[in-house]
């Protein structure tokens, strides 16, 4: 019987959303080290930038998904669309280790770095509040995929 998962990879993958490359742990674990860097760097700015800090947000729930696509080997598709697939996939392949809550509000924090970056008035748009709350939502999903890429680096060791 098919997954959820695996019908939404193998319909990824058909469409070039997602493409196959060369497995790499390392630069994996690489990527989840720079995702715990963003966390914190939200943490520092949240008040004198929120902006550049939810980006971080943002950034640090994209890169430990990528670090994980990375390790099974693959990418999303550059472009358009790119960081919303990446959501998708956090959705379909590592929603058994965050939580639906996370996974929702990982997708505010997307919108939320698009009007970061493309908004009228993006400093105004977000107290150091609601950045804290990004980065703890961005913490747990970095810390939940970190733990993931464990056990899948300790299966592939075996």
């Amino acid at each position: 019987m098919t997954t959820p998962a695996q019908t939404w990879l193998a319909e990824a993958l058909a469409t070039k959303d997602l493409e196959r490359v060369q497995t790499n742990i390392r630069a994996a674990a690489m990527r989840i080290g720079d995702a715990r860097n963003h966390v914190r760097s939200a943490r520092v700015l949240a008040a004198d930038d929120p902006s550049l800090a939810i980006a971080a947000c943002h950034d640090a729930i994209r890169k430990a998904v990528t670090a994980y696509m990375l390790a099974t080997g693959l990418r999303p598709r550059a472009g358009e669309g790119a960081h919303r697939i990446v959501l998708l996939y956090a959705r379909y392949v590592l929603g058994n280790v965050i939580t639906d809550d996370d996974l929702t509000d990982a997708d505010d924090i997307r919108r939320d770095r698009g009007l970061a970056e493309y908004g009228d008035y993006p400093s105004t748009q977000f107290s150091a509040e609601h950045v804290n709350a990004s980065a703890d939502v961005a913490e747990r999903i970095v810390k939940a995929v970190a733990s993931e890429l464990s056990r899948l680096a300790t299966r592939k060791r075996s």
